[in-house]
């Protein structure tokens, strides 16, 4: 669908997010067998919520990471950054600051004692930020590396600890609510999507296809299948049926929609009130 300016931008502000956390991953994959290692978990405590990017479990310590994936050149305030251009944001040290309380009253209802250590992580190498104390608990670009280096994770995590990431895991509120924008069936673009890049076919032939969009061959079978997908997270309440998967997933054959079906799905009922599960 075409979005409007505000969830267009609200998108692409999501979408730079993910793309700063995918990046710190790299750092923190190379100590998965010394600490656990929990992203994107959306707590509670007392009625607050709070949202984490990275949390490391260590033998000795709990690390808590805001990751933020700014570029450009920005001067530090205590409460605000100021661009070049006179844009003024939130210094993210404020939100963690707010994150690192919230978790440590919840560890301490779970009774977790241990030290929590709060870094606001700009993972961005374009990122300059001007002014800043040295004290201030943050790494920059040029920081990342040398701090993975210097972190201690020579032994592994307790029984008790390992318990404590299970626990916070099931705490985890995967349905907190989310600012996405309205929508409904008839106004959403039909068609299969590329499982490389997402953009859709409106129409489908044969067992392989490429797509015009970003050239990859894509296996139309997978791609009907990311399609159904798609279409049960968009509306959970909606019956997936050989028709309407037809209709979603574009201009092909409904034979082929319909063994995707077949064989991925349990039929429920009979004849014209089949529904897939």
């Amino acid at each position: 669908m075409h979005l409007s300016n505000d969830d267009y931008y609200y998108y692409l502000n999501l979408l730079k997010g993910f793309e700063g956390e995918k990046r710190f991953d790299e750092f923190t994959e190379k100590l998965k067998e010394f600490c656990l290692i929990l992203n994107d978990l959306q707590l509670e405590i007392r009625r607050s919520s709070f949202q984490i990017d990275t949390l490391l479990i260590l033998f000795d310590r709990i690390i808590l990471f805001e990751i933020k994936n700014y570029e450009g050149v920005h001067y530090w305030g205590k409460e605000k950054f100021t661009k070049l251009n006179g844009v003024v944001m939130e210094n993210p040290a404020l939100q963690l600051q707010k994150t690192r309380v919230r978790l440590e009253l919840l560890l301490s209802e779970l009774g977790c004692q241990m030290k929590v250590e709060a870094f606001v992580v700009y993972v961005n190498p374009e990122f300059t930020l001007l002014g800043a104390p040295a004290d201030e608990q943050l790494l920059l670009p040029t920081q990342i590396s040398g701090y993975f280096g210097n972190l201690r994770v020579d032994t592994a995590p307790t029984e008790e600890q390992i318990k404590l990431a299970g626990t916070l895991t099931k705490l985890h509120k995967p349905d907190y609510p989310s600012k996405m924008p309205e929508y409904r069936y008839d106004q959403l673009i039909k068609g299969i999507p590329c499982t490389a890049c997402g953009a859709l076919f409106g129409t489908f032939i044969g067992h392989r296809q490429s797509c015009a969009n970003c050239g990859k061959k894509v296996n139309v079978k997978n791609a009907i299948k990311t399609g159904i997908s798609d279409f049960r997270l968009l509306f959970p309440n909606e019956r997936v049926t050989s028709a309407r998967m037809t209709d979603w997933c574009g201009t092909g054959r409904r034979d082929r929609i319909f063994r995707v079906l077949r064989d991925e799905f349990t039929a429920k009922g009979s004849g014209n009130a089949r529904y897939y599960e």
